[in-house]
């Protein structure tokens, strides 16, 4: 059963805004900066009237995926003072029905997360042009009210690789998925490949990744057996990003001894096992997006990644001092625009 959940608190500080590109080709189109004055301007005003509603796909408890996207939605209702009603668990089949009541119902921006639900979107938002549809984790851009922001999940994947290179000691990887998609493929891409290289720039030779995929994003028995299997073929160090299934996974490296690099939501507390967390930090992106909607100023197709502060790197006492000037220098690269992921993607 679907439950909403209503949010309220009084308005704070309203931060400064701007990014703007149109639909064009899509999300890889996207372009992002930065305005004075104007922008502020323009952005201004009583969000508490802003009609809002975020659509999930599963659990706010899930500690993952989920669970960021209602905090960034928690932060606007603190920050800006918005109302933003939460429903949660829709399944696939009332996707385009459930689009479709908050069209008819004239709510200013309906948002959704995850990339499963671009089709559904696509088909339904042109019929309410009044109404603003963002999509997080989707690139579909078919009509002028459909805004998608897109993460880009491979940067922060490429940071925990580098960690998962600095916490193994045989060098052999297990890498799970909750589901074969272009986003997954390439974030296990840049996760493997900087995984291997800083193993062996560290002496170990004969570095290797192992990969699978779930097809589950919420079977925690499904999570915790194949990774079990996994770490019996010789991996000791594990990534796995799938939701509620990924505690099994954790469950599985705890009992194995072997050590588990958390990914989309802090899981340091979860298990001794794992190193380090690289969350994806929504409430430093949401406010941006109510604040762009309303103003008019974000159109189009959205990418937002490490420069933009999506990804917070957050580590334990295992990790080294070595470990961390590694991140922190590939995180200032990324910024930078220095590093072309592209060479790590298996599907270009």
């Amino acid at each position: 059963m679907r439950k909403r959940r209503f949010l309220a608190i009084f308005m704070c500080t309203v931060m400064t805004l701007a990014m703007m590109t149109g639909c064009g080709g899509g999300a890889d189109n996207s372009s992002s900066g930065s305005s004075g004055s104007s922008a502020k301007k323009k952005g201004e005003g009583d969000y508490s009237s802003m009609k809002i509603v975020l659509i999930l796909p599963g659990s706010i408890d899930d500690q993952s995926w989920n669970a960021s996207n209602n905090a960034g939605a928690e932060t606007c209702n603190k920050e800006l003072g918005t109302n933003i009603e939460v429903v949660e668990s829709v399944p696939v089949e009332e996707f385009e029905s459930t689009f479709t009541e908050y069209g008819e119902k004239g709510y200013d921006l309906v948002m959704s997360a995850g990339s499963q639900y671009d089709e559904a979107c696509a088909a339904v938002a042109p019929q309410y042009p009044d109404t603003i549809y963002t999509v997080i984790n989707g690139t579909a851009c078919e009509s002028d009210n459909m805004v998608p922001v897109f993460p880009k999940e491979y940067e922060g994947s490429y940071l925990a690789g580098i960690i998962a290179g600095y916490t193994t000691t045989n060098g052999k990887f297990a890498t799970l998925g909750g589901e074969s998609n272009a986003a997954m493929v390439k974030l296990m891409d840049t996760y493997e490949a900087m995984a291997i290289k800083t193993a062996e720039e560290r002496g170990i030779s004969g570095a290797s990744s192992t990969r699978s995929f779930l097809n589950t994003w919420t079977d925690v028995s499904v999570g915790k057996s194949m990774t079990s299997q996994m770490i019996d073929n010789g991996a000791d160090t594990v990534f796995c990003y799938s939701n509620e299934a990924t505690s099994g996974s954790i469950q599985a490296t705890a009992e194995k001894d072997a050590k588990f690099i958390g990914y989309a939501a802090d899981k340091n507390s979860e298990s001794d096992c794992v190193a380090a967390s690289v969350n994806m930090n929504w409430p430093n992106i949401y406010p941006w997006i109510i604040k762009g909607v309303k103003s008019g100023e974000l159109k189009g197709a959205q990418e937002v990644g490490v420069k933009e502060g999506v990804f917070e790197v957050i580590y334990t006492d295992q990790c080294s001092d070595e470990c961390k000037k590694a991140v922190e220098k590939a995180t200032d690269e990324i910024s930078d625009g220095k590093i072309d992921m592209e060479q790590y993607f298996s599907k270009k």
